[in-house]
């Protein structure tokens, strides 16, 4: 590995730290609530649930019966698997960051518990998945987040020390599955989770390219943090 690296492999969440996925979400929840004589939601109220797991935003976001989840889980990941996922989607500098790490040589890799279909798919609506080493998704590993196992599938996947990761996220299940595997997180304050900051006080980012000083020693990381400081004031 190069000299230029902290950290070998950077392990990203991908639904609230690299993508808004609430502006996709919000439209077909909208729709399917529209249907049942619902009014629509916001993108901020849907944030929130995205971060509940597929069963309990359903549930939620159209105030149904449990019998009733399965069926609508499913219809909503159908309308999902046809959604158009537009560009602006993407957080701010995510692609710059994205480069800077893949330029200097890190390894990186996605963890999400999104179904890997809808999840591949994301990526690839949103020329991202060039950038990535591997990526495990839900349906990829019998135990997802926040249990450890994914984590720590890829640390032996390229046989990385976890004390050599570090994993970018936004919710407490990201924060739980890291502190479980050792490795060290990084909280994408993006808002999908309201109580993570305050229940553990992780170290928190607001900015994607301020994760850069935690993953690389390169001087030049420093200089491009200055330059964007300085063109804010401009």
């Amino acid at each position: 590995m190069s000299e230029n690296i902290i950290k070998d492999l950077v392990i990203y969440d991908l639904d609230g730290t690299l993508v808004d996925s609430a502006i996709t979400v919000t439209k077909i929840l909208n729709t399917m609530r529209q249907t049942r004589g619902l009014p629509v939601l916001d993108k901020k109220s849907v944030r929130p649930l995205t971060a509940l797991g597929g069963n309990k935003m359903i549930k939620m976001a159209l105030q149904c019966e449990n019998g009733d989840i399965d069926r609508l889980l499913l219809e909503f990941r159908g309308m999902y698997s046809q959604a158009k996922i537009g560009q602006e989607t993407i957080f701010d500098e995510v692609l710059e960051t994205l480069e800077i790490i893949k330029r200097h040589g890190c390894l990186l890799s996605i963890c999400t518990n999104k179904p890997r279909h809808l999840a591949i798919k994301t990526l690839e609506d949103l020329k991202l998945r060039s950038f990535f080493d591997a990526e495990l998704c839900g349906g990829d590993i019998q135990n997802l987040k926040p249990a450890p196992d994914p984590l720590l599938e890829l640390t032996r996947k390229f046989n990385v020390n976890t004390k050599n990761c570090c994993f970018i996220g936004d919710t407490v299940v990201d924060y739980v599955a890291a502190k479980k595997s050792e490795i060290d997180f990084l909280y994408y304050d993006s808002g999908y989770d309201e109580h993570l900051n305050d229940l553990y006080k992780p170290v928190r980012i607001t900015r994607h390219r301020e994760a850069l000083p935690y993953i690389l020693s390169d001087q030049r990381i420093t200089s491009f943090y200055r330059e964007g400081e300085s063109n804010e004031g401009r």
